[in-house]
């Protein structure tokens, strides 16, 4: 089975099906590595220049993909590199809110603890703390109450 999944793959590659990482034009390669969780190749795009504040196609920036997924080591590469922690995706998201949306408690705190504004609201009014509590995540609806997040739109405006 993993012989024909090799052909497979070297196939889809020799007929350009499929790119290798180091083909892959501008800042897609960097973007690929985040989403997959490549640690060890998000550092080295880094280090070669990659744009740590670099978008996908959709407009979603490496930190909201690396926090989406729970990635908390990718997290912590791009965050010691300069990502910006309130970077807003196409439809007002932070990284922040995916995170606490989907439960990543770990990626929650590193946001928070690098500045991660609590109480920006998305496009629909939603904040982290109300995404968190959407999705019945106990733990990090705690932590974000603990550091005075609010629920709402208007709560967060009338917070500083």
């Amino acid at each position: 089975m993993m012989k024909m999944v090799t052909t497979v793959i070297l196939l889809m590659l020799s007929t350009g099906m499929l790119q290798a990482a180091d083909e892959i034009p501008g800042n897609q390669a960097l973007v690929a590595a985040v989403s997959l969780g490549e640690v060890q190749r998000v550092g080295d795009l880094l280090a070669q220049g990659g744009d740590v504040n670099g978008t996908n196609r959709a407009g979603r920036s490496l930190l909201h993909l690396a926090a989406f997924n729970g990635n908390s080591r990718t997290v912590r590469i791009l965050l010691a590199a300069g990502a910006d922690p309130n970077v807003t995706g196409p439809g007002g998201n932070t990284p922040l809110m995916d995170a606490a949306a989907y439960g990543h408690l770990e990626v929650v705190r590193l946001l928070v603890q690098r500045g991660a504004e609590l109480n920006k609201a998305d496009t629909s009014g939603a904040t982290a703390l109300a995404l968190a509590k959407r999705g019945g995540h106990d733990a990090v609806e705690g932590f974000l109450k603990e550091r005075g997040a609010s629920e709402t739109a208007s709560d967060s405006q009338s917070n500083p």
